[in-house]
Parts: C-alpha cells; structure tokens; sequence
C-alpha cells in the first residue's frame, strides 16, 4: 500500500538573521524609507549637498587664519573680506531665483556648482589680499544661486506634506558635511592652503558632474499623489491642466496663457486669494529676516561673550559647536517626520520658541561655574529649534508660491536671511561692547517672541488660504 503523500505548504523562508538585523538598523531603514517616498532627485541633492558642504567646510573655518596669516591682512581686513560675500549673496540668491524659474532648475545648479569649485580652487592660488578680495565677490555671486534652484526642485517633485522631511533630508546632508570637513581641513592646511583650496575646488566642482549625469529637469512638473500614497511628478501643460487644491476638493484650473511650461495657478485662482497668498509670503520675510538676525548671533557674537566674558575655552566652544551638527543629524528626520502633517507655520512658531528658551539660559548664565553647562543646554535648544524653524521656512515658502515662482520666492527667502545674517552680528557687537551680556541674550530672546507671536498670526491669517499644488 503505498502511503499518502503529505500536502506540502508554502516553501519554507530561510532569513539569515544577520540580514535582518541589518534591515532593522535606523539608518538602514531610513534609507529605504527616503527611497520610497522621494523621487532620486531629493536623494541625489542631499548626497551632492553633502560633498559640497564637506568641500566648503574644509576651508571656510580657515579662510581668515590664511589671510591673515598667508597673506599678511589684519583682522579687520579679513572681516572685510569675508563679510564680501554675504552682501553679493543678497542679490545673487535672488537673481538665481528667477533664472532657475526662467531657465531650469538643472542649469543653475550646474552652472553655480561647477563655476564655485573654479574660484575656490583660485582662491588658493591668490598671491595678495585684492585678488582673493575680487575672487570672494565672485564667489558671492556664483555660489548663492544653487540653494533657490535646489529648493525649488524639490518643491517640484515633492509633495506639500513631504516637503519638511525632504529638506530636512538636506540639512542633515549638509550637516554632515560641516562635521567631517573642519578636522580634514585642518589635517590638510599642513600641506599648504593651495592644496586645500584647491581639493576642495576639486570636491565642489565634483558635483556638476554628478548634476550633469544624474539630476534631471525639473521646471514644469509637479508632485502627485500615486495609488499606493508615493509621489510622482508630472509636467503641467495645455493637456493637463493646473489645478487648486483646497480644503476639500481640487478643482481644475486651465493653465495661464503666454506659459512657457508650468506657469502659475494663481492666475485663474479665486478672487482674493492671490493677495492674500502675496501678502503673506512679504510677511513672512520680514519674520525670517528678523528671526535669522537673532539666530545668527549664536553663531558670530556668542563665541565672543562665552570666550571674553565667561572664560569658556575656544577648544571647549568648538565641541559644544560641534554638539549642533551631531543632533541634527541623528534627530533631524525623525522630528520632520513627526511634524508631517502638521500646520507649518505653527511648527515654525515653536522653533522660535525653543530660540527664546536658549537666548534666556544664555542670558541668566553669568556665573563662569555654570557657563559650560548653560551653553551646551543652550545649544541643545537652539538646535531643537533649528530642526523645526529651517524645513519649515523653505517648506512654507514653496507651499504659498506658484508654480512658476518657486524659484525666485526662495531666492527671496534666501536674500532676507542675508540681510537678516548682515545686520544681526554688528548690531549684536556693539550691544555686547557697550552693555551687560545679559542684555543682548533678553533682548534676543524678546526677537524670538515677537517672531512667534507672528507666525501665531500668519497661521491663522493662512489656515483658511488653499494650496497651490498641482494634481
């Protein structure tokens, strides 16, 4: 008699338990995450974001110690010289801008990547003051025009509630960067500035070849919602019209005429709302200027008052410096992921809030005993309020922009904070120099207030206010 023959179920799945350690690992699991929701374009910016960071960050830390060590300037002049760069940025960011709306996303940051790794490369070749003084302009006005463009990429093939997360992807990119460069930087400087300058020309150039390869065009797509809940991005044209997403349904809009490619919806939109929309994007950089003078002078004049006033050594500051980029790249996604979802403006409110709490720990910490556990609290609350303030700003920014102004309302975002980072440390220097300082860290803290008491009053102005996105 022969036997039955057992039913065999379903093969049997053999998992090596070392692989699935391995794909339960955070950054593992990140990574697999970035690449379902986001298009390649957001992953390949922020691994270009993080080498081109990584070059900057090898030199910009001793770009003063060359010129007044390499090149014979005094301290003022190398102020004077770096300061160059801050006040081309304010129109460069902007003209860069309207050429991405105008020319492509693509060709911007091809352009300003490749054209800085040229002048940084040639600025350690600069034999006197005055040419790497000319060199620095044209560094300003080169360099700027790729974060516009970049903003406005990502804001193209991502979708409104992502748009936090993918920034923040790139902060973290760059953060990265600013971590590893200083330390190779200043193993390198022993081979002479020529050769750093010119490894990091070599670096930062590096991506326009990544660019040329890998980034695509972007101008004239927009982010849609697929079936599973990933994002897509297709072009806005004649046969696919642009449409206003509200509250509760998307109603189509025919595209403006005299378009070049994807054009603004806001010129069949609903009455009103295109004021409105105007209005609060002009509000909002008044806030960020304000909010980025304040922020900066964590970064310029903080380090003399800890420094002159409370005897913290410059190596010490350094780490606790150094305390910011480690946070952000640990906790950075995980709290832009956490505040998916939630209204932007109101997030932002709270990063000014968590700058309030740091400028007044600042501010009460005069007893040289507590000064290194103050100030790192301090940094620790600072960066909280970093991962929630900078997403959010280029988020909201593109969330109020038409189609066909992305670009240029994020070079506007980009030229006021460099307003905001030109006037905040001279006027923070010469509270410090001429009163207590307690009385700069309150009065920054009374800023930061003030900047969440309106963004308190922008989200609700905009709660009502539909979105611009394409569908």
């Amino acid at each position: 008699m022969r036997r039955a023959r057992r039913k065999e179920g379903p093969p049997r799945r053999h998992t090596c338990p070392v692989g699935s350690f391995v794909d339960r690992l955070p950054p593992v699991r990140t990574f697999r995450e970035l690449r379902r929701d986001f298009d390649r374009l957001v992953l390949v910016l922020a691994a270009g974001d993080l080498v081109a960071n990584f070059g900057f960050a090898l030199v910009f830390p001793f770009l003063t110690i060359y010129l007044v060590q390499g090149l014979g300037a005094t301290a003022a002049e190398a102020g004077l010289v770096t300061a160059l760069y801050s006040v081309c940025s304010i129109a460069s960011g902007a003209v860069g801008g309207w050429l991405a709306d105008r020319f492509g996303r693509r060709r911007v940051m091809i352009v300003s990547v490749a054209s800085t790794g040229v002048v940084i490369a040639l600025m350690g070749r600069a034999g006197d003051l005055t040419t790497i003084a000319l060199l620095t302009v044209v560094l300003g006005i080169v360099d700027p025009p790729f974060v516009p463009a970049a903003r406005a990429a990502v804001s193209d093939v991502v979708r409104e509630d992502r748009r936090p997360r993918a920034y923040g992807l790139l902060s973290v990119a760059n953060a990265v960067g600013w971590i590893a460069g200083p330390a190779i930087g200043a193993g390198l400087s022993g081979f002479g500035y020529d050769v750093l300058f010119l490894v990091a020309g070599i670096l930062i150039g590096s991506f326009a070849i990544v660019g040329f390869a890998w980034l695509p065009e972007t101008l004239g797509r927009t982010p849609l919602v697929d079936a599973g809940g990933g994002t897509t991005a297709a072009a806005v044209g004649p046969d696919r019209p642009a449409t206003i997403v509200g509250l509760d349904a998307a109603v189509p809009h025919a595209e403006p005429r005299g378009s070049r490619s994807a054009t603004a919806v806001t010129a069949s939109e609903a009455p009103g709302n295109v004021g409105r929309r105007a209005r609060a994007f002009a509000a909002f950089l008044a806030i960020a200027m304000a909010a980025q003078g304040a922020i900066f002078l964590w970064v310029s004049v903080l380090p003399v008052h800890a420094s002159g006033d409370l005897g913290v050594a410059t190596g010490t500051w350094g780490l606790l410096f150094s305390l910011n980029g480690i946070l952000i790249v640990v906790f950075q996604l995980r709290i832009s992921t956490a505040v998916e979802g939630r209204p932007k403006v109101f997030v932002m409110a709270g990063g000014m809030l968590c700058y309030a709490t740091a400028m007044a720990v600042v501010a009460a910490a005069q007893d040289p005993a507590w000064a290194i556990p103050a100030i790192a609290t301090a940094v620790v609350v600072i960066t909280c309020g970093e991962m929630l303030f900078y997403p959010m700003e280029a988020a909201f920014v593109s969330d109020v922009s038409a189609v066909d102004r992305r670009g240029r309302n994020q070079g506007f975002l980009l030229a006021a904070a460099g307003v905001g980072t030109a006037l905040g440390p001279p006027i923070g220097g010469y509270v410090l120099d001429n009163a207590p300082g307690p009385a700069l860290w309150a009065g920054a803290a009374v800023i930061f207030l003030a900047c969440a008491g309106a963004l308190g009053l922008l989200g609700r102005a905009t709660r009502s206010l539909p979105s611009v996105e394409g569908a």
